[in-house]
C-alpha cells in the first residue's frame, strides 16, 4: 500500500467517524422524551470531543500524509482511537436508554 494510499483510507475512515456522529444526533433525537427535560442530549458532549480530538486530527493528518508518511501513520492512530472512543462511549449511551425504556 502506497503512502496515498493509506493516507486516503484514513481519510476514509474519519469521514465515516464524522458520519457516524452526525447519526448520533439522529437516533438520539428519536430516543429522546418529547415531554421530558432533553438531558438525554447530554449524550453528545463526549461524542463530539471524540470528533474534536480524535477525528479531526486524524483527517488533518492524514491531508498532510498525503505528501509525509509519518503524518498518516500518527493519523491513523487518532483515527484507531477515536473508532475505539466511539464504540465505548456509544454502547454506554445505548446501555443508559435502554436502561430508561425498561422501567
Amino acid at each position: 500500500m502506497t503512502t496515498r494510499q493509506f493516507s486516503l483510507a484514513v481519510l476514509a475512515l474519519a469521514g465515516a467517524e464524522l458520519l457516524f456522529w452526525v447519526y448520533t444526533f439522529y437516533d438520539i433525537d428519536r430516543r429522546a422524551n418529547p415531554m421530558g427535560d432533553g438531558l438525554e442530549w447530554i449524550a453528545e458532549v463526549p461524542m463530539t470531543m471524540i470528533v474534536l480530538f480524535g477525528v479531526a486530527p486524524a483527517a488533518l493528518l492524514a491531508i498532510g500524509g498525503l505528501w509525509y508518511r509519518w503524518a498518516g501513520v500518527i493519523g491513523a492512530l487518532f483515527a484507531g482511537g477515536a473508532l475505539m472512543a466511539d464504540v465505548v462511549v456509544w454502547s454506554q449511551i445505548l446501555g443508559e436508554f435502554a436502561h430508561k425504556t425498561a422501567h
